[in-house]
């Protein structure tokens, strides 16, 4: 199993830190997650104010590889373009970083208000158009799957959908597992009507009211899910889970333990029993 660490979970970290725990811990690879804001929504905030270089500087001086990186935007300003929909410092993160990731994850675009029926139909050529300029960086571009956002217009919400898309564009899917399991699908049925086109996995455990929950501390089949996924691909599995336990917060906790919790993490993960293809 291929294995990458979110930088993303430590988004209430400096990211210099972040990246010290990741390797002390005993990960190579990590999920580059860009700095991205609308509204009450953020990503990646440790990294909102840190200039490019500085950035890029401190991934090669911790020795972790770039495996992929998230785009984390989608939110689109105006219903009749892209505008909006790719992170504005995507371009500088890619022209710095020395070496192509293999992979690249983007949202579904998403608009805020109701929209009629056709706005997906009309506009999923120009969003496309758009992705188009990023096939000659990496040669793997991916669809995550995003759940419902309160007034935003999110389109293909349903594995069927994303797999039509995704097939007839020539794109991978990450499945985001809590996500799925927030919306009431059940991973193991999206994942055996995915099968073949998945690509990544952003992988954590999930509990009602705590998303994104430790893997193997909530109630999903993560065991059943990833011998599924490893019997049809060999795709990345990014660890993107909170490290809190039920009554201790990631945020309470010090530098060795973080290091030690993910650990733990990876253990766990890596005993998960993998499908035969």
């Amino acid at each position: 199993m291929r294995i990458s660490f979110s930088t993303a979970n430590f988004y209430f970290l400096p990211f210099e830190e972040t990246l010290e725990i990741i390797a002390e811990a005993g990960f190579q690879h990590i999920e580059l997650d860009l700095p991205w804001e609308w509204k009450q929504w953020a990503m990646a905030q440790h990294l909102r104010d840190v200039p490019v270089s500085q950035a890029i500087r401190s991934i090669h001086q911790s020795g972790l590889k770039v495996t992929s990186i998230h785009d984390g935007g989608g939110v689109v300003t105006d219903r009749n373009s892209t505008a909006g929909y790719i992170n504005p410092r995507l371009d500088e993160y890619l022209g710095q970083l020395g070496y192509a990731p293999e992979y690249m994850v983007f949202h579904p675009p998403q608009v805020e208000g109701n929209q009629d029926a056709g706005w997906w139909d009309r506009m999923a050529g120009k969003f496309i158009r758009t992705l188009d300029l990023y096939r000659s960086i990496s040669s793997l571009l991916t669809i995550e799957n995003e759940p419902f956002f309160e007034d935003l217009f999110v389109p293909l919400t349903t594995p069927e959908e994303l797999r039509a898309f995704v097939i007839q564009n020539g794109l991978g899917v990450t499945v985001d597992t809590t996500h799925y399991a927030y919306m009431g699908t059940n991973i193991i049925e999206a994942a055996r009507i995915l099968e073949g086109n998945i690509r990544s996995v952003h992988l954590s455990d999930y509990t009602d009211g705590r998303p994104h929950t430790f893997v193997g501390e909530g109630e999903l089949d993560l065991n059943g899910f990833i011998k599924l996924i490893s019997a049809t691909g060999n795709a990345w599995v990014t660890l993107e889970c909170s490290l809190s336990t039920a009554d201790r917060s990631d945020r309470q906790m010090s530098h060795v333990e973080l290091v030690n919790r993910m650990k733990v993490l990876k253990a766990k993960v890596e005993s998960l029993p993998i499908g035969e293809p």
